[in-house]
């Protein structure tokens, strides 16, 4: 049996060594220990108005908890190696002690840390605070009475420490967060809000902040259930709003190709400039129509698909596929929201019972669902906790082993199982049960917990200081919490815990995919017609196919072209031959200002180039501010989506429309979003990493547009590609 190292600080690996003052000392008191237990064993109750002996044992427990808690002052003599375990083969006796009468001491045995306390809270009942401006005195009711959170008066406080930050009271704000995470551990705005007041002055503090939510969230399935609803909603958003932009900037660029096949067809039966502004409304008149912008956009591209390259064809699909699988996106968001839904199989509203006040309204409720869905193993579990609750451990029990029917190898309920017949004093059956939970789990510190406090009332102190060990070692925290309200209470209070979250999400697996269902969109997306369900893709997927043929159609008979030099839309009917090259009208008028050939080569390209470098300086400008843009000339479509996307995302975060979920209340109070430092820093760190990277990308494609480019046949989309003859011009 490895050594006990629990609660001595000197007997704990690594710990340093130990002076020969300290080793005299420890031996000393544990002698005077030992002497004054032998004292009390042997006159029994006839010393018990002796005030000398009183005195003396006081004393003596006074030294002992002394040396439990704090290690001796270091003095300037030589070191020695830590003093020597226990001998394991030395237990106290457990069982047969009367619970009143402490054993004698074995001096080989392991010294308790304290003297055992009951199970059972104080028989005075407690009485809830009346003045509502006292924290401090409800932090000390939730603690005396061994609540696990008190959530309206934590609500309730919260909000007036926003109030009072926002009115320039950081001090006491500061303050009255702290009280609120005392009284609702798993509330976890607050935490939230600490770490970004923090951020600046206390980062050490703010990271601590950070890691206690990384904890919270660890076994908190509501606020793991709810983050991924809003990281989906966020992403599938963002993804959405970023295609959406670079197919309307397509559409934009290439409105003169699009209008020009038209203004073709019109001009016989109207006047060019009639059938100029008709072109115009067929563009425009689209999108106010009420279609929303989607379903325009894909028309046009899809229009554009005989003169579109790989990359814009492609973005074409991408957005097909989007707007067909809307619904689908939906019933995904449908699913993960319905454990925030009370009337939605299999939870029932069970996962936001764990912190919620013990009422016997709400009990009956939790018992009347569980009435009506026996085989649900939830709401079974939801009613033996809120009998635990309201102190019917009878029940309590019986709910619980009815929940063991539908989950035969579930550690926690084994547990709670455990503290139910500890409330009753069948310890041995609760051990048995504490002893199934660790086969069943090893590393559920509340089980290993639990049984140190049933050893401790055993006066089996070695082993409760082992079991004790091993709790701490899983979860420090739990420990910490729990004998630190050990020693306020003046009661040994066990370890409950809640249904796993693994649990909850293998239910949530078979949710069955609803896409008929419009009430988890976030009232964001539930007025846009895109979101208005299957009809809506099937009519996207039509004017997909539709602009395909239609498109194919009006280039076959109308074929638009780009001029050889500018890149504007041409056909054949106003198309001008300059030798091999088409030029546009504007074009064509330069060349014939040439007296020669080549000098109306030199013009073309001066005026190409002018063009050109507008076009640049547009780009890299709309590039710095809008991560993502300046890539689009460049023939790239992932990369701006991706970028695009992110800068999407910064967006929703910064006007508040990131995170439509929530389990809890939210205030219209300043500061209770994202804080603003952190914003600031947010978009701070993005352009500091976009903006590099995209001027280098500049700078390499600079460098390789004054190589020699391979002729293509290909038509651009967005650029005209250069003709060869600004080589000779130049």
């Amino acid at each position: 049996m490895t050594p006990d190292h629990g609660r001595f600080p000197a007997l704990r690996p690594g710990s340093g060594h130990v002076t020969r003052a300290g080793t005299r000392a420890r031996l000393a008191r544990l002698g005077l220990l030992c002497t004054a237990l032998a004292v009390v064993a042997f006159n029994g109750f006839a010393c018990a108005h002796d005030t000398a002996a009183a005195a003396a044992v006081e004393t003596v427990q006074a030294s002992v908890v002394a040396t439990v808690q704090a290690p001796p002052e270091p003095e300037p003599v030589p070191a020695e190696t830590p003093a020597p375990a226990p001998d394991p083969s030395v237990t106290p006796p457990a069982a047969q002690t009367r619970p009143d009468v402490p054993p004698a001491a074995d001096p080989q045995a392991t010294a308790p840390e304290a003297e055992p306390l009951p199970l059972a809270p104080p028989s005075t009942p407690l009485v809830a605070p009346t003045n509502l401006n006292n924290i401090d005195a409800w932090i000390e009711y939730r603690v005396r009475g061994h609540l696990l959170a008190l959530p309206q008066e934590s609500r309730l406080f919260y909000r007036r420490a926003l109030m009072l930050h926002a009115s320039g009271g950081n001090a006491q704000a500061i303050k009255l967060v702290r009280g609120v995470i005392k009284l609702d551990p798993g509330f976890v705005a607050p935490r939230f809000t600490l770490a970004g007041w923090l951020l600046v002055h206390e980062t050490g503090d703010a990271l601590e902040q950070w890691g206690d939510i990384y904890r919270l969230a660890r076994d908190n399935f509501m606020i793991q259930v709810v983050t991924a609803a809003n990281v989906l909603y966020l992403v599938l958003q963002s993804l959405f709003l970023a295609i959406m932009a670079i197919a309307l900037v397509v559409v934009v660029l290439n409105q003169g190709r699009l209008r020009h096949g038209w203004m073709e067809r019109l001009a016989s039966f109207v006047t060019p400039e009639t059938a100029g502004w008709w072109s115009w409304a067929l563009l425009l008149g689209p999108y106010l129509a009420g279609l929303g912008p989607a379903l325009p956009t894909l028309l046009f591209l899809g229009l554009l698909w005989p003169t579109a390259r790989l990359r814009e064809r492609s973005l074409f699909i991408l957005l097909t596929i989007t707007l067909a699988g809307v619904p689908l996106m939906g019933a995904a968001l449908d699913r993960l929201s319905s454990p925030l839904h009370d009337d939605r199989a299999p939870f029932y509203g069970v996962p936001q019972l764990q912190t919620e006040p013990y009422s016997p309204e709400l009990r009956a409720d939790v018992e009347a669902r569980a009435t009506a869905h026996p085989d649900n193993p939830f709401l079974r579990f939801a009613s033996a906790w809120m009998a635990q609750r309201g102190g019917d451990l009878a029940s309590a029990e019986s709910r619980y082993r009815g929940t063991l029917e539908l989950w035969p190898d579930d550690d926690r309920v084994l547990n709670n199982l455990g503290n139910a017949l500890a409330g009753q004093g069948l310890i041995d059956e609760a051990v048995s049960a504490y002893h199934r939970a660790i086969a069943v789990n090893p590393r559920n510190p509340a089980a290993h917990f639990n049984l140190s406090q049933i050893y401790t009332m055993r006066y089996d102190f070695h082993t409760a200081n082992e079991e004790l060990a091993r709790a701490s070692a899983l979860d420090f925290e739990l420990v910490k919490t729990l004998q630190t309200e050990r020693a306020e209470t003046k009661w040994a209070g066990l370890a409950d815990q809640w249904i796993s979250p693994r649990s909850f999400w293998r239910a949530l697996k078979q949710v069955p995919l609803v896409t008929t269902s419009s009430g988890a969109l976030p009232p964001l997306w539930r007025t846009r017609i895109e979101c208005s369900g299957w009809a809506y893709s099937i009519l996207a997927l039509g004017v997909a196919i539709g602009s395909l043929v239609l498109g194919l159609w009006f280039h076959r008979g109308v074929p638009v072209r780009s001029c050889g030099n500018c890149g504007r839309a041409i056909c054949r009917r106003c198309a001008e031959r300059r030798r091999e090259m088409a030029l546009c009208a504007e074009c064509a008028a330069i060349w014939s200002r040439a007296e020669s050939s080549e000098f109306g080569r030199v013009l073309l390209f001066q005026h190409s180039r002018r063009a050109q470098e507008r076009a640049a300086m547009a780009n890299r400008i709309m590039g710095l501010f809008v991560p993502g843009f300046g890539y689009l000339a460049h023939r790239k479509l992932v990369r701006p989506i991706v970028l695009m996307a992110a800068t999407a995302a910064m967006v929703s975060l910064t006007i508040g429309i990131a995170t439509p979920f929530a389990f809890e209340p939210r205030f219209a109070v300043p500061g209770h979003d994202v804080p603003l430092v952190a914003l600031v820093l947010g978009w701070l760190c993005f352009y500091l990493l976009t903006i590099p990277v995209y001027l280098a990308f500049e700078e390499r494609a600079r460098e390789a547009a004054k190589l020699p480019e391979a002729p293509s046949s290909r038509r651009r989309l967005i650029t005209a590609s250069r003709h060869p003859t600004s080589q000779a011009a130049a």
